[in-house]
């Protein structure tokens, strides 16, 4: 490493891919490219060893030899506590944030290398409909991987930075699509002088390019049953074999009118011939999904009409598929912009974002060799949040504190809450995640209990709530009730504690991750 000082860097944690970029001496945003001397590096995970880890192209190259060693698609599973999900490992068992680390290691150290600097900071990019708790899953990943992480920010934002950097001054309204590998969101953001703010977003973190590839690989699977009569997806070299045809058949796709598919298992091999009309009608329903969840935060979220909307943005490499091109032409009119790379967008708005957080900014300089700035970039929560309390009619009910949409960092105070009965001592109210009013429909994400309140209190002693979302969206709330105060602890149910994470951090330090 050189005597430089240490840089910062914008990374976009993946589903089937991630990268990280950094803001360069010239101030602009670039890529910088893994050891493997790739722009993008898949999300896989191999496990050769206890002390040895690979991730990325070679991971991805030996998922069929080694289909057991392999961790993939991890992002769908942030949040999920240990109980829930986990991969075991050489008699170790892994949490998603554990799994998730491995992937920013190994972009922090690829970019370590190339650039001769060391790396602590950075600022790591997740879907905007994510909820608190994959947040907060996200920051523990990255400071598991030796990262001091400035924000958690979302993709829509950075990417519309990334594409706005050059726009400024130019006030329009975006619409950034955003289908990644297995991610999607829709959202509404306004470019206004030097500010790049989101007003309205909707999504769906179990929808992505992934979800085609399914589709298509039970299609070949249940043709290849019918012949043979044997199912090559009943083991995990079967179904990794199967994905990886399926997926470079995909891609061929998007420039070809058919493509084939050999399927191999147990000495039996099928040819299938898939054309781009049956690949479409195979995935016409996530098409429709995609369609829907479009249409409901222009229309309904955002109270917008198309002719409102100034720039269509696609993010994500799924957006290169001709199917989801057409939809989004037809539905909104518009020609679709396709001045950012889908694939590396993401990562080049988080180095920008990463550099205006830094002690010594670059001064940001545009495709026109013109410093812009200072640039002002704002988000909204995806979700409301309340509090669990007893109504009039003494029924349980959600209260919400922060509204979604709500302009992000922010804190309420709501002391419109009071005791129920003469003498209450303690109190205690679930912090939820969602839009209705019914618990059971709700997210819990943690609880405050205030204890050891005075005795003698009146029925209706006033009760304050307080809640806040700091800049990475990730919430923190208190109770407070006749100078007594309860903070609540708001984790992964079942999720990595503040010791967990710093001894996970710990033990990765041992492992060679390469």
């Amino acid at each position: 490493m050189s005597n430089q000082k240490p840089k910062v860097v914008g990374i976009d944690l993946g589903t089937t891919f991630s990268a990280i970029a950094h803001v360069n001496e010239f101030g602009q945003a670039e890529i910088i490219p893994s050891k493997e001397s790739e722009r993008i590096t898949p999300s896989v995970i191999l496990f050769d060893s206890l002390e040895n880890v690979i991730v990325g192209t070679i991971a991805k190259q030996n998922a069929v030899a080694e289909p057991d060693k392999i961790v993939e698609f991890v992002k769908r599973e942030m949040g999920k506590g240990i109980e829930e999900y986990y991969r075991e490992f050489f008699g170790k068992k892994y949490s998603a944030e554990s799994l998730a680390a491995f992937t920013l290691k190994k972009l922090k150290k690829d970019a370590e290398e190339t650039l001769g600097v060391q790396i602590n900071d950075a600022v790591i990019t997740v879907p905007a409909y994510f909820n608190d708790r994959q947040r907060s899953a996200t920051e523990n990943a990255g400071k598991i991987a030796g990262l001091n992480v400035l924000q958690i920010l979302n993709e829509p934002t950075t990417a519309a930075l990334a594409f706005g950097v050059d726009k400024l001054g130019k006030d329009q309204t975006v619409f950034v699509f955003d289908l990644g590998g297995g991610t999607f969101d829709v959202t509404v953001m306004r470019i206004e002088g030097n500010k790049i703010e989101m007003k309205v977003t909707n999504g769906d973190h179990m929808l992505g390019g992934k979800d085609w590839d399914d589709e298509v690989i039970k299609y070949v699977s249940q043709l290849f049953k019918e012949k043979y009569g044997e199912d090559p997806l009943e083991d995990n070299q079967g179904y990794q074999d199967l994905q990886t045809k399926t997926i470079q058949a995909k891609h061929a796709l998007s420039r070809l009118p058919k493509a084939n598919i050999v399927c191999s298992y147990h000495g039996n091999s099928l040819k299938v011939e898939l054309t781009r009309e049956k690949f479409e009608e195979l995935t016409r329903h996530l098409v429709e999904k995609c369609r829907t969840l479009t249409e409901i935060v222009i229309e309904k979220d955002a109270g917008l009409k198309w002719s409102d909307i100034d720039t269509v943005l696609l993010v994500g490499g799924s957006t290169r598929m001709p199917m989801v091109k057409d939809m989004l032409k037809t539905l909104t009119g518009k020609t679709l912009s396709e001045e950012v790379n889908p694939d590396e967008a993401v990562a080049l708005g988080a180095a920008i974002q990463a550099n205006l957080l830094s002690a010594e900014p670059t001064p940001i300089v545009n495709k026109q060799g013109k410093q812009v700035g200072p640039i002002s970039v704002g988000n909204v929560s995806s979700h409301t949040i309340g509090i669990t309390a007893y109504d009039q009619d003494r029924k349980l009910k959600v209260f919400p504190i922060i509204p979604r949409f709500t302009k992000v960092p922010c804190k309420i105070m709501d002391d419109s809450f009071s005791t129920m009965e003469n003498n209450q001592r303690s109190l205690k109210g679930d912090v939820m995640e969602g839009e209705s009013t019914i618990p059971e429909e709700c997210m819990k994400l943690g609880e405050v209990v205030v204890q050891d309140l005075p005795p003698g209190l009146p029925e209706g002693t006033k009760v304050e709530v307080t809640f806040e979302f700091d800049k990475s969206s990730i919430l923190h709330a208190s109770v407070r009730a006749f100078g007594k105060e309860g903070e609540a602890e708001i984790k992964v149910e079942g999720g990595l504690t503040e010791e967990q994470v710093k001894a996970e951090a710990q033990a990765m330090q041992k492992i060679k991750v390469e």
